[in-house]
């Protein structure tokens, strides 16, 4: 199965629909407007659905309920999400995952992977597919569309619901982080969600991350298990082939608890990725 049509699990669709009430009671104001903007893969449409259902249930409500046509029923559901809630939306393909290769073998992926941890995961490319400095480019792309668009006031609130290493690239792009910095932060967890604020001046500021804590097996925890540190929205779906291995779907969703700082990971995991860089001919190379 292609990548763009591996669709949300049933842990999934749960803990999409626990991060709308999330968003609903403790992010946004009551009644604000609220713009979507989607990537197109079929799991990251679907964890918006869940979202939504925060707002209204499309199998509950009895307007339209009992549609036994598909098509007509949601869009009768986004009708009504528009009109009682200030709920609009769209999709943007500039926000879509980090293409990994059509048809993806899984020993390949995995030969992969090892070979980007010794190149450099910014600027790996796998086969037929992209590296994050692709993801880059078209996010940034996309960055200046999204401010542009922030001119026509159409919502009070703009969510992405998008893919993690997209959400980093967002970060990095708009923050100017470098290389080092990007290669510092650790993806989000599924549902994971960052919140930036605007500060009055025309820019945006980080207001925290809401991370959804599930129950763990307590021999999960590993040496390089990422730590949090100071440092600085958007929405990452479940995704399949980056669920982790100790949670079940027969174990808890979970609840959202808010932290101040993005996860980073530890200095022994660091050390070897930061670049080495002179200073002068005859100087000796240093971690940046």
């Amino acid at each position: 199965m292609p990548d763009n049509a591996v669709p949300l699990t049933d842990l999934g669709w749960k803990q999409a629909k626990l991060a709308g009430e999330t968003l609903r009671e403790s992010i946004l104001n009551y009644d604000e407007t609220v713009h979507f903007i989607i990537s197109p893969y079929v799991r990251t449409m679907e964890t918006f659905h869940g979202i939504l259902s925060a707002w209204c249930d499309p199998n509950e409500h009895p307007s339209f309920r009992h549609m036994a046509d598909t098509e007509e029923r949601r869009q009768a559901w986004y009708s009504h999400l528009k009109s009682c809630h200030g709920i609009t939306w769209h999709e943007d393909s500039r926000i879509r995952e980090q293409d990994f290769g059509n048809y993806q073998n899984p020993q390949i992926i995995q030969q992969c992977k090892e070979e980007r941890d010794k190149f450099g995961l910014f600027y790996y490319r796998f086969p037929h597919g992209e590296s994050a400095t692709d993801v880059y480019d078209r996010v940034s792309t996309f960055l200046d569309s999204l401010w542009r668009s922030f001119d026509t006031a159409r919502s009070q609130n703009c969510i992405l619901v998008t893919h993690g290493i997209s959400i980093r690239v967002f970060l990095a792009r708009y923050f100017r982080y470098s290389v080092d910095q990007f290669h510092e932060l650790v993806n989000p967890n599924n549902c994971e969600m960052f919140v930036l604020e605007h500060d009055g001046s025309g820019m945006l500021r980080p207001a925290g991350r809401y991370e959804l804590v599930k129950k763990r097996s307590t021999n999960s925890t590993t040496s390089d298990e990422p730590i949090l540190k100071p440092k600085f929205t958007l929405d990452d779906e479940n995704t399949p082939s980056e669920a982790p291995s100790t949670v079940s779907e027969a174990q808890s969703t979970g609840h959202y608890e808010f932290h101040k700082e993005l996860r980073t990971w530890p200095e022994t995991v660091m050390k070897s990725k930061r670049r080495a860089i002179r200073i002068s001919p005859k100087s000796v190379a240093s971690d940046c």
